[in-house]
């Protein structure tokens, strides 16, 4: 089993949009996933409630959870067979961030290529550095013009922070999936957010499979 930790201090990064779209991409190529949601806004698990009366497939499930159970809850999963675990965590919650970062085999951190997002993101990669991990950035909320992204990137490489070749563009898709429970693969298959959520899971299973996490062995 892998987990996957999702960071970030600053609200609205896309850590819940990135966590179930990954989650149902991994369920389409065979595997199986669990989304457990940390954050007490429930984002994750009101989307499964939406997911479950539109009649839509039951998985991924979503699991909340307080932090105090988190470890208990990834232990069940890997018991249970799971192929691929999704932490959500909550914004402004370090102590929680940190240990979701400590139990995962891979980090990843959700950021908004603006330069308020690339601001907050010090306060994160101060927490990843406290669980000794090392995080890679996903960006998301990516205009289809401009160079934005690219100057993210930059900003990122030169704070020696690692960026995935893959993010999430500003798509009107991955909303409306959402709202209907869905994921965009599921809402337009053939779609272009389809299409990057495709490839951002493979870079992302990739990552998982070499990681070398807390949980690696598991």
């Amino acid at each position: 089993m892998k987990t996957i930790s999702i960071l970030s201090q600053k609200g609205g990064s896309g850590k819940t949009t990135l966590a179930l779209h990954l989650a149902v991409m991994a369920e389409e190529q065979g595997k199986r996933a669990v989304v457990i949601d940390l954050d007490p806004q429930a984002s994750a698990t009101l989307w499964h409630t939406a997911r479950t009366r539109a009649g839509h497939p039951q998985s991924p499930h979503v699991q909340p959870t307080h932090p105090a159970g988190l470890e208990s809850v990834l232990n069940n999963c890997a018991a249970q067979g799971v192929d691929f675990v999704f932490i959500d965590t909550a914004p402004q919650s370090d102590n929680v961030a940190t240990q979701a970062a400590q139990l995962a085999d891979l980090v990843l951190i959700a950021c908004k290529p603006s330069i308020l997002d690339l601001r907050a993101i010090q306060n994160t990669l101060r927490l990843t550095e406290i669980a000794r991990v090392r995080p890679y950035v996903v960006l998301t909320q990516i205009e289809a013009q401009g160079t934005r992204h690219a100057e993210a990137a930059q900003t990122l490489a030169n704070l020696k922070v690692d960026v995935l070749p893959a993010g999430m563009g500003k798509r009107v898709a991955y909303m409306d999936a959402l709202i209907d429970g869905q994921a965009a693969s599921e809402f337009e298959p053939h779609g272009r957010a389809a299409e990057e959520t495709r490839l951002l899971f493979d870079v992302v299973a990739k990552l998982a499979k070499k990681a070398t996490g807390r949980r690696n062995a598991a």
